[in-house]
């Protein structure tokens, strides 16, 4: 056994030469996943595997030095069956995460379609015209499916608007001015939901110019040229920095659903016959809060959106 291992890291050490000149050249050949960087040939042939050969070797010179033609030419074709089999548990194990994040945003899209008492957005035209802001969201949900994004969240928000309405119409007298200060806040807000769906439309018809699909398949051939893969990696860094904008927004957009619940939940509960009670007062006031606050986000300069 100790002249088979002694034999096994004299080909292997033996074997990292031209491995290491080959990665040199071609990257992706001798590498079994992630990025073909020369510099992780050069960590893996040129250190790594001559170090655990030494250490292989020195440690089986305990009964004398001797090493056996079959460990010998096991160490010579080891790298030619270990990278290939790394490779494939490399690339199962990328298909396997890709494919249960796939389950998972198929799982959140269903739960965000079937939201309760969600009210859809496809009316006709004059019922779309009858109020600008809603003819925004229509739009806006007809561009989100244009550019192959979740239209959801417009058909959401165009559900708390219209729960909206109705309470404060039912809380509210027409000509108060608690209603009228409301109506100006919600629009406000709406404002700013419509200019992050919109960004959201922009930054995805950005991505499918760039055609990630085709980046990641040429990144994931190992016969794609290094000059090449050097100029798809600095464009999937594009595509990655705009899944994290688009993320971003998205989330932005939750709060303020969730914003716009809480103001649905404080109306509900609202006792406006009381004259002693200034429940209306807190309610605009935390709707203008969280106003001021999503100014802020969208007119911050140096913010979270690109340039």
């Amino acid at each position: 056994m100790l002249s088979f291992l002694q034999g096994f890291s004299i080909g292997l050490a033996l074997m990292c030469g031209p491995w290491l000149l080959t990665g040199l050249l071609n990257p992706g050949l001798v590498l079994p996943g992630g990025r073909a960087e020369r510099i992780r040939v050069i960590k893996r042939y040129a250190f790594v595997l001559p170090f655990l050969c030494f250490l292989l070797g020195l440690t089986s010179l305990w009964g004398g030095f001797g090493p056996s033609l079959p460990g010998w030419l096991s160490g010579l074709g080891i790298l030619f069956v270990w990278v290939p089999v790394e490779r494939g548990i490399r690339g199962y194990i990328e298909r396997f995460k890709q494919r249960q994040h796939a389950k998972r945003v198929k799982a959140e899209q269903k739960v965000w379609q079937q939201e309760r008492a969600t009210t859809s957005l496809d009316l006709d035209a004059a019922a779309a015209q009858a109020d600008p802001l809603v003819a925004k969201l229509q739009a806006m949900k007809r561009k989100l499916k244009q550019v192959q994004l979740d239209a959801s969240q417009p058909d959401r928000f165009y559900t708390r608007y219209i729960k909206l309405q109705s309470l404060l119409e039912q809380r509210f007298e027409p000509g108060e001015l608690a209603i009228q200060r409301a109506q100006s806040l919600i629009q406000d807000v709406y404002q700013s939901v419509i200019r992050r769906l919109q960004h959201q439309a922009d930054l995805q018809q950005q991505c499918l110019s760039l055609d990630p699909e085709f980046i990641r398949r040429k990144l994931d051939n190992p016969a794609t040229a290094p000059s090449e893969r050097d100029a798809l990696q600095a464009r999937w860094v594009l595509v990655d920095n705009i899944y994290q904008q688009q993320s971003q927004l998205h989330a932005e957009n939750e709060k303020t659903l969730t914003a716009l619940d809480t103001t649905s939940m404080a109306l509900m509960q609202l006792q406006t016959q009381d004259p002693g009670v200034s429940d209306a007062d807190k309610v605009m006031q935390a709707l203008e809060l969280f106003n001021q606050r999503v100014s802020r986000y969208e007119y911050t300069p140096n913010s979270r959106k690109p340039s």
